[in-house]
């Protein structure tokens, strides 16, 4: 079952919304061999107006998802003829398998052979054959004794012991259980380690998808990414998120760790995570946890720049950013479109971003750098810093140039990079630019580098 279905099927959603308010705690069959099943959950198909087929076959695929967890409550037979659930077991004949049987004492007659009880043979206080109708007057002359057993009414057999049988009340055909069909048929109780998962999806998760969108973002869950790894193996996250501002396009990736019964999730699952973004080289990186990381487990994630989202936290959140104004409508342009710095600068602000010129940014080394434009775009969750230089030669701007901006972009820990240039890039610039993912701009005069 799709993470989707549980929020988009109305019928799943209800059940499962039902089940984490306490409202059905143990979803019991009660069995009624009159129907056709033999069994059925008035609870849930009362709540949810479905057959009994129909609620079986749902609670079997929820189980199916691990989001509920059956145990054995009947054991129901089927007759193996019409398929009714309705019979009954009584003593029967081991050969043809009829009840019609009686205990007692066998008596056979020694001159023609019957064997019959011996209340069969008794006629007005004297024994009479009931085959051939001779009197038995004297034991071991005219008859024997066999003991006590019984005797099948429909096809005379006798045995010591009868057999346990089966009669369907709907055929009335007779069979002994290795000819029946077997059935057992489950309670069904919430799997308790996904409850907080599953609160999460029926709840922050709804909002937070709808905040993301509210931004201007694309979004889409359990999706896979393989096209741009280094390691060519497919990665898979809980929500992609994509919004192209018309100049850059940023890439939320989103995991939801979640422990079902542990207090705490551990390193591993962050390190995994981590892996995963840096294998895709994706620096946008937000974590929903739930309840909350291990303090080892928060200092990798700290130290790796990774958005955390503790416990209730992701909740605050949203509560307090209530409804995100529409975001600004973006148009995507290639780098060639922007004939000068001011158009470039005017595009930037008309798509939310906060401009600041001639900016100062101390590095991870403690260094500071200045960079032409520095340009901000905080979406409410992260805050996206775009870094652009500006350079002119008389010639064409050289590979030192580009590499020194590059060099003091990743001090800063700015991710999204472009420069501005005047006439052009030399071919190892280029080459090294396209590298590093950092756009260009190449503009026709030196005058609309100002």
């Amino acid at each position: 079952m799709l993470v989707r279905s549980v929020r988009e099927e109305p019928l799943v959603k209800r059940l499962i919304e039902e089940l984490l308010a306490g409202n059905i705690t143990d979803i019991k069959p009660v069995i009624d061999l009159s129907l056709k099943l033999g069994f059925s959950y008035p609870q849930v198909e009362g709540l949810l107006s479905l057959s009994t087929q129909e609620t079986h076959e749902l609670l079997e695929s929820l189980t199916e998802a691990a989001l509920l967890e059956k145990h054995p409550h009947s054991r129901l037979l089927f007759c193996s003829e019409c398929h009714s659930p309705n019979l009954k077991a009584g003593d029967g004949c081991p050969k043809c398998y009829s009840w019609n049987i009686a205990r007692g004492r066998i008596l056979e007659h020694l001159q023609c052979g019957n064997l019959s009880l011996e209340e069969e043979y008794i006629t007005d206080n004297r024994y009479i054959c009931p085959r051939c109708h001779r009197e038995l007057k004297f034991l071991g002359t005219d008859y024997q004794s066999l003991g006590i057993n019984y005797q099948c009414h429909s096809c005379k057999s006798i045995f010591s012991q009868p057999l346990t049988t089966w009669q369907c009340l709907n055929c009335s055909r007779f069979f002994v259980e290795k000819d029946v069909t077997e059935t057992f048929v489950y309670s069904y109780r919430l799997n308790e380690e996904k409850r907080r998962w599953l609160e999460f999806e029926l709840g922050p998760k709804v909002r937070l998808l709808e905040f993301l969108r509210s931004r201007g973002y694309e979004v889409t869950e359990n999706t896979v990414l393989n096209g741009t790894s280094k390691s060519g193996t497919g990665h898979t996250f809980d929500i992609i998120a994509r919004r192209d501002d018309g100049f850059v396009t940023h890439t939320f990736a989103i995991d939801v760790l979640v422990d079902g019964r542990a207090p705490e999730v551990g390193l591993e699952r962050v390190f995994n995570y981590d892996n995963k973004t840096y294998d895709l080289g994706i620096h946008d990186k937000v974590l929903v946890v739930i309840p909350r990381l291990s303090p080892p487990a928060r200092q990798f994630a700290l130290r790796q720049k990774i958005r955390l989202f503790e416990g209730i936290e992701l909740e605050k959140f949203l509560a307090s950013a209530g409804i995100a104004p529409p975001a600004p409508e973006t148009t995507k342009r290639s780098p060639g479109i922007f004939k000068s710095k001011a158009q470039l600068i005017e595009h930037l602000k008309s798509v939310g971003y906060t401009v600041e010129e001639e900016a100062t940014v101390h590095g991870r080394s403690g260094a500071k750098h200045r960079f032409h434009i520095l340009a901000c775009y905080d979406d409410g969750i992260l805050i996206h810093t775009l870094a652009i230089g500006i350079f002119s030669s008389d010639d064409e701007v050289g590979f030192d140039a580009v590499s020194a901006f590059d060099t003091r972009a990743y001090d800063a820990n700015i991710h999204d990079k472009a420069i501005m240039v005047y006439p052009r890039l030399s071919t190892e610039a280029r080459q090294f630019a396209e590298y590093q993912r950092i756009k260009v701009i190449e503009v026709d005069t030196r005058d609309a580098l100002t």
